[in-house]
């Protein structure tokens, strides 16, 4: 009968250590649970990471209210519009005894930011060069001097007539003193058509580089440097005629 008590207290003591162990473990799991996640300070994190305080000024005072403008966002949209435009400009090169320089009118047809259809129209003014007024002043006091004079012979360009086509493919913006914030693209042009000179008419081909500012949704300004090719007509025969062109002008965009 003792044997018996002893065996029984022995099982009893056993069963309430290991009921307390249990408690114990499914308490501290529950606390466990319950622990709320630590706060992180991102503030103190960027900091830590090698930010400084003008940088966290900065992120601060962002208003999402605030106007901006992103530099991916072209501020003047061209699909589908209209630019009407004027140009002044001066040919480089050519012939040695002319000088040209020309006014010009243009409209371009934008398809979109990227690609224009555009018709040109330059009228040109023609004056001596200080060598080709050499040659002059020398053939007329041949002339005077003993009736014979060596020719020196000139095919002044009148006016001409041009279809082009202009593609952008560099695109950025200016900030003009923190005052506003204008729209730039450089682009290619080539084209062709047709110039009168003094002799008649014949083919020109043009190609160049160009650079755009567009200002505002209807005021643009360009600035180009064109090649161009044609021939002219002296006494001798055709000649061909390889000169530089560089052109500024104003625009209108509907």
């Amino acid at each position: 009968m003792k044997n018996f008590k002893s065996i029984t207290l022995g099982a009893l003591l056993m069963t309430l250590s290991l009921s307390a162990a249990a408690a114990q473990k499914q308490a501290t799991a529950t606390t466990t649970q319950q622990q709320p996640s630590k706060k992180i300070d991102f503030a103190k994190d960027v900091d830590g990471l090698g930010g400084n305080d003008d940088l966290m000024e900065m992120a601060n005072g962002l208003k999402p209210e605030s106007k901006s403008r992103i530099v991916q966002d072209r501020i003047v949209d061209r699909h589908n519009r209209l630019e009407f435009g004027i140009s002044y400009g001066a040919t480089m090169g050519g012939t040695t005894y002319l000088q040209t320089q020309n006014l010009g009118a243009q409209i371009d047809y934008h398809i979109n930011p990227h690609w224009s259809l555009g018709a040109r129209y330059y009228d040109y003014s023609n004056s001596l060069t200080p060598e080709g007024q050499r040659a002059f002043d020398d053939a007329r006091a041949a002339y005077a001097a003993n009736g014979r004079a060596m020719i020196v012979d000139i095919d002044n360009p009148l006016d001409a007539k041009m279809a082009v086509i202009n593609w952008y493919p560099v695109y950025g913006k200016i900030n003009f003193f923190d005052a506003a914030i204008a729209q730039f693209d450089f682009y290619l042009l080539a084209g062709g058509g047709q110039i009168d000179l003094d002799t008649g008419s014949t083919g020109i081909y043009t190609a160049g580089l160009g650079f755009g500012l567009w200002m505002t949704q209807h005021l643009s300004a360009r600035a180009e440097i064109r090649y161009q090719h044609y021939q002219d007509e002296i006494t001798t025969g055709p000649r061909d005629i390889n000169a530089g062109v560089a052109t500024v002008g104003f625009g209108f965009i509907l």
